[in-house]
């Protein structure tokens, strides 16, 4: 019996993006209400986060470490690490 070769294989390839490791929540007023954006880099994670502070819209924000859980940044609670801990 001859076998197919790896290209023509049914199972799904793996993604050749990293994991995601930060995950960035935020509570917007309507129509948007929250969103929930994944990111794999810290500083990528960290400038959006900064963004949406800047723009003085959100209700909350929340950047979440994914491996461990740890709150980085909570707007609410006054949680603010520095980048360089992340």
């Amino acid at each position: 019996m001859k076998t197919l070769p790896q290209w023509m294989n049914s199972e799904p390839l793996p993604s050749p993006w990293p994991d995601d490791r930060y995950e960035l929540r935020c509570a917007l007023p309507a129509p948007f209400f929250a969103t929930n954006d994944r990111y794999h880099f810290p500083a990528h994670a960290y400038e959006a986060m900064r963004r949406i502070q800047q723009e003085g819209q959100a209700m909350e924000i929340q950047v979440i470490r994914l491996g461990d859980g740890a709150v980085l940044f909570d707007l609410l609670a006054g949680i603010d690490i520095p980048l360089s801990e992340w």
